[in-house]
């Protein structure tokens, strides 16, 4: 028992630092395809082998992180979750920006990008509707989004999507500096063109500081299952790795999110366009997580009583903001995405 112990404890100690060492980069863990792209942003097509005959499904991640989460590895994909459930899946990939891309906010990331890709999907999958998933703030994204063209979503999945940014303690003593216009942090923001990576993650970091020390004592405990290992240094990797911000599109979070909270406010104008959240009627189903600290479930779940949809479904699951989403996808969900793609 004593040997095995030690070996044991040699196993684990080689994990650690083997896995602390490796500096490989993640790939996709299943087979995919170029559709579409502008400038650094692409559109991934996964063909899925057993095919259901259902609408396909759109993943809408975050403009600030890599999508990468979704595919973590092969035991921990929500990509391969739904293509084993029989769904084609198409990823909208947010690149990083170029500096012909400074202007782009809100209203050019909805109609230059996410409306071309959710067109391009229908057309390639012969389609007249499809399940539209958004996370975090690609979620938002997702809302405005199906408000602009319901006729185009039938299912509308949302995973820890902040709604009532009123919701965020963090942000209360700012925000209202910010609302008093004793802050002129939008045209700061602006005039920087684009804000680099690294500044998006400190800022990140800022909000959930405790997060970032906890994983290195899971990884000691665990460095001797390599399965684990593996799970953990792409994890990793993804939450140090954020993409570049644009001044545009940080000055829109600023002014239409955090100052104004519009989303709230039911209907709204942007570039112009008027966008009403009663218009969304898309069957739909939000997750949530218990313990996420950034985006908790209070902030998402407001969007409920905006919107004019007969079919609404919130499941609260355990775990933090991104734990929920690197286990794929769960019994309930698959049972109602079945149902509702029809």
């Amino acid at each position: 028992m004593k040997e095995e112990n030690n070996q044991k404890e040699v196993a684990r100690w080689k994990g650690f630092i083997d896995t602390l060492q490796n500096e490989s980069e993640w790939q996709p863990n299943f087979p995919r395809e170029e559709i579409w792209n502008r400038y650094n942003s692409k559109l991934w097509y996964y063909h899925s082998e057993n095919k259901n005959g259902l609408i396909p499904v759109f993943l809408l991640y975050s403009h600030i992180n890599k999508p990468s989460i979704l595919d973590l590895t092969k035991e921990h994909s929500m990509i391969g979750g739904f293509l084993k459930e029989g769904y084609d899946v198409y990823l909208l990939e947010f690149g990083e920006p170029v500096i012909e891309e400074r202007g782009i906010g809100l209203a050019e990331y909805l109609s230059l990008y996410v409306d071309p890709c959710i067109k391009e999907t229908l057309k390639h999958s012969g389609e007249n509707q499809l399940s539209l998933s958004g996370f975090c703030l690609g979620g938002t994204l997702a809302v405005i989004y199906a408000a602009l063209h319901p006729q185009l979503i039938k299912n509308l999945m949302l995973f820890v999507t902040p709604i009532d940014f009123n919701q965020i303690p963090d942000y209360r003593s700012w925000v209202e500096a910010l609302k008093k216009d004793e802050l002129d942090v939008p045209a700061f923001v602006e005039e920087m063109n684009i804000i680099p990576a690294p500044f998006v993650r400190y800022g990140m970091r800022a909000l959930t500081s405790p997060i970032y020390l906890s994983p290195y004592f899971s990884l000691l405990n665990r460095a001797y299952d390599k399965e684990y290992t593996d799970y953990w240094l792409r994890f990793n990797q993804w939450t140090n790795d954020h993409l570049s911000l644009t001044g545009a599109m940080a000055r829109d979070i600023l002014t239409y999110f955090i100052k104004e909270n519009v989303l709230m406010k039911g209907e709204f104008t942007l570039s112009g366009e008027k966008v009403d959240l009663k218009t969304i009627e898309s069957n739909t189903y939000m997750i949530s997580s218990q313990y996420d600290h950034l985006v908790p479930t209070p902030i998402s779940t407001p969007l409920l009583d905006l919107i004019s949809s007969e079919d609404k479904q919130l499941s609260e699951v355990a775990g933090g903001h991104a734990s929920l989403i690197k286990y794929g996808i769960s019994t309930g969900l698959k049972e109602w995405l079945h149902a509702h793609s029809k």
